[in-house]
């Protein structure tokens, strides 16, 4: 086998929506990696090989980018956590009729308006059952 053909089947059996399959299975990471050892031997020991006559730096830059996915990840989590928060505040701003509803409080309002309101309500009554009297 050469190494194209060893680089090829490494890279189809370690694709992330196989390792994302597996993760959902309930696989820890150890075990996707051991079993992946396992099962492709053959392929990484060419690989290996080839690194060993080619340039060995080549593991620490793909150390590198995976460390570069890792804060990605990071930064995406934060970003999705930020906007979550921001969102009721955002309803808050936009819907004046939120904004008035939170605002509202009922017990100021019945120390401030409750006997104004008591007294229209009686004045209301009164009206409607004189104009009552009058048309019967």
């Amino acid at each position: 086998m050469d190494n194209n053909e060893a680089l090829k089947i490494l890279d189809a059996s370690w694709s992330k929506e196989k390792l994302i399959e597996k993760i959902k299975r309930g696989e820890s990471s150890e075990q996707i990696v051991q079993n992946f050892i396992n099962e492709n031997k053959n392929n990484l020991e060419i690989v290996v090989n080839l690194l060993k006559q080619k340039d060995i730096k080549i593991l620490s830059y793909m150390e590198a980018i995976a460390n570069c996915e890792i804060n990605l990840i990071n930064e995406l989590r934060k970003k999705k956590i930020e906007s979550n928060i921001d969102t009721p505040e955002k309803i808050k701003n936009i819907n004046p009729i939120v904004r008035i509803y939170e605002e509202f409080q009922l017990t100021l309002f019945m120390r401030k308006w409750s006997n104004q309101f008591v007294i229209g309500i009686l004045i209301m009554i009164s009206i409607i059952s004189l104009t009552k009297q009058a048309w019967a």
